[in-house]
């Protein structure tokens, strides 16, 4: 814990930023219709491999620097290099950092997700090293759930591990994995026992650079890999990186999910897109020369209701994250559902707008580059958990009605 007070601590932050960044370039601070490339609408990253590696080792930089300047881990435990922090000092930390031009940290996105649940479940041998090495960029992970006949009903999961000796050898295959490529770790929902139901599986932190994993990238419509497929063929895990008990890989991986879900419902729009905060809608509406037509100031201002009461909610949402919570808070469930809803708004919205200029490109700046806004649209739907299953989720565990 730390007796500063918060704005002790925002002028130190402060300083701390101010010496190994620069501020936040004016074009990233606000949207300039026609200036610059005309990008950043995609909702799923897809940099080729030179880029992408550039920008991990980068971030990965970044990360390394502020978490040994104790800016990291926040709210993390003291004797594993975080601060014990309360969500007040991590908020104003996050508010500070948008002022600069912070390396896109991305790829790290499970470190706040997957963490605290290895602090939780884990072994000791995993708990003092794993958590860490995740906030401070040495590792980065993936999530290896779903499979080509288990997305949404998990289940129904064929990926088996069977134990060999102080080991289980784990085969199977796993599908629309972000980052597996990139990834140092992954933690894999497999089966252990024959009986139906939840007992039957175990979740596991797996080595993603073992020679029994295979990544393979998945092409998707919009013509870039954002995705992988993983096959494992007898891929080692030690016993001592099972989570859990054996039997208790639900458990962990439904935490997972909630954790996920509560930091994604207040838009996916990349640093600057101006996608959540609603800014490019307005100005494709200005530059299509459709701003007094009431119908579509009508709709615009759904879209941008939408979108703000998604942040707002999102914002509470990763509050309230703690263990007490996940079960029965309806909050991250309902910040995945506002998240598909509101872009398959703006999906709707931004094709009415500009009708054929969608399909083919004109040369027209801000016109074409949200076709793959388009295409990656309907992914939102299923990643993280499909939108039927979400809804069933918050009927039976928050309403308490009767499973479906």
């Amino acid at each position: 814990m730390t007796s500063q007070t918060v704005e002790e601590f925002e002028r130190e932050a402060r300083a701390f930023l101010a010496e190994h960044l620069p501020p936040r370039p004016p074009t990233r601070r606000k949207l300039e219709w026609g200036v610059g490339a005309d990008t950043g609408v995609d909702l799923w990253e897809e940099p080729d491999s030179d880029e992408e590696r550039a920008r991990l080792a980068e971030a990965r930089e970044w990360r390394r620097k502020r978490f040994d300047a104790g800016y990291g881990w926040l709210s993390g435990p003291e004797d594993l290099g975080g601060r014990g922090l309360s969500a007040e000092y991590v908020r104003a930390y996050r508010r500070l950092e948008r002022e600069f031009d912070v390396p896109n940290d991305s790829y790290f996105k499970l470190d706040h997700v997957i963490g605290p649940v290895l602090l939780k479940y884990a072994t000791e041998e995993i708990r003092s090293t794993v958590p860490r090495a995740l906030q401070r960029g040495d590792l980065v992970a993936c999530e290896l759930f779903s499979e080509p006949d288990a997305g949404s009903d998990l289940f129904s999961a064929r990926t088996r591990a069977v134990r060999d000796g102080g080991s289980w050898r784990i085969t199977g295959q796993k599908v629309w994995t972000s980052d597996a490529h990139l990834a140092d770790i992954g933690v894999v929902f497999c089966r252990t026992g024959e009986k139906p139901g939840k007992g039957a599986f175990s979740a596991f932190v797996l080595d993603m650079h073992q020679p029994g994993v295979r990544v393979v990238p998945l092409t998707q419509m919009t013509g870039g890999a954002a995705f992988n497929e993983v096959y494992l063929d007898d891929a080692i895990a030690e016993d001592s990186r099972r989570l859990g008990e054996v039997g208790q890989g639900w458990d962990v991986v439904r935490e997972i999910l909630a954790r996920e879900r509560a930091g994604i419902g207040g838009g996916m729009g990349k640093s600057g897109s101006g996608i959540a905060n609603g800014t490019r809608f307005v100005e494709l509406v200005r530059a299509m020369g459709v701003a007094g037509d009431p119908l579509v100031r009508q709709e615009l201002v759904k879209v941008l209701t939408g979108f703000w009461a998604a942040r707002q909610l999102g914002s509470r949402g990763t509050d309230r994250v703690a263990a007490p919570f996940l079960r029965t808070d309806p909050a991250p469930l309902v910040s995945k559902l506002a998240l598909s809803a509101n872009l398959r708004a703006g999906a709707g919205f931004v094709s009415r707008v500009l009708g054929p200029s969608l399909i083919a490109d004109t040369g027209e700046w801000g016109t074409f580059s949200w076709n793959s806004f388009l295409l990656g649209e309907p992914g939102v739907h299923i990643f993280a958990g499909t939108d039927e299953i979400v809804r069933n989720s918050i009927a039976e565990k928050c309403l308490g009605m009767p499973r479906d």
